[in-house]
Order: C-alpha cells, then sequence, then structure tokens
C-alpha cells in the first residue's frame, strides 16, 4: 500500500475479470495471465533501473502504462478463453499465447532501450574506435596484398 501511495503511476493495476485462485492456478490461461504480468512486472524494475542510472523515464513510463492497458485486454480475452469448450479453448488460447509473446517482446524492448539510454559509451569514443579499427583493417588488407606479390 505505501509503495502505491509513494509511486501512484507504478501500482499494479489488476483485472477485475480475472480469477484470485488465477495467482497459483496451474491452468493454461492462469499460467498465460502470470506470464503476462511477469515480463511487465520486469520491464518496471528495468525503468526503476535506468531511472537510478539518471535516465528520464517518462516516455518509456507512459509505454508501460499502454503495455498495462494491452494486459488488461489480454487478461478480458484469457478470462472468457478460460469459459470455452475444451476444444476452441485450446485454439484461442494458443492464439493468445502469441499475443502474449509479443507483449513480452515489446515490454523487453522498452525496458532494453531505457536501459541503453543509460550507457556510459559515449558516440566520440564509438567513433574513435571505429576509425581504429578500419585502419587496423586496411593494414592487415595491405600485408595480405604484399604477401600475395612475394609469392
Amino acid at each position: 500500500m505505501t509503495l502505491a501511495f509513494l509511486h501512484p503511476q507504478r501500482r499494479r493495476r489488476y483485472t477485475p475479470s480475472v480469477p484470485p485462485s488465477w495467482q497459483t492456478s496451474q491452468s493454461v490461461a492462469a499460467d498465460l495471465h502470470r506470464r503476462l504480468h511477469r515480463a511487465l512486472g520486469h520491464t518496471r524494475r528495468m525503468l526503476d533501473e535506468a531511472r537510478r542510472c539518471g535516465v528520464a523515464t517518462g516516455r518509456y513510463e507512459l509505454l508501460c502504462d499502454e503495455l498495462d492497458d494491452t494486459a488488461e485486454a489480454v487478461d478480458d480475452q484469457l478470462v472468457r478463453a478460460a469459459e470455452l469448450p475444451v476444444g476452441v479453448r485450446h485454439r484461442v488460447l494458443l492464439q493468445l499465447r502469441y499475443q502474449i509473446a509479443d507483449v513480452e517482446r515489446t515490454a523487453s524492448r522498452v525496458g532494453r532501450t531505457a536501459l541503453e539510454a543509460a550507457s556510459p559509451v559515449l558516440p566520440s569514443v564509438e567513433r574513435s574506435l571505429r576509425a581504429i579499427n578500419e585502419r587496423l583493417d586496411v593494414t592487415v588488407e595491405a600485408r595480405a596484398e604484399a604477401r600475395q606479390l612475394g609469392t
């Protein structure tokens, strides 16, 4: 409760239609629900780390909020799918599994991008290293040509 008070934008949102039993249930739908929210939680932790490194994470937080909205919609679909007959349920849950994988990839990308913004590698260092490596490549090529001409 205190955490939600201190950081209201990071308050964990639960879909009201998701049964509380899904926190421990071994059903496919419950497992997909937990998988979805683990990915979002991991992304939020990555943003916290980026923030501690001095990155302004406001835009990334907005992206996470959009992902939360998407997760809520997926949760609603999972709840409805869990009530379908077995054959249809399997097919619908398979489609939802692919959507959840897409959410996971996007969430991971948001977190990675925020952490990369905290990277201490400066563009000038990258340019310098690229120039050194290009000169080394030219030297290696020249030596290879000299060897070919000498034989």
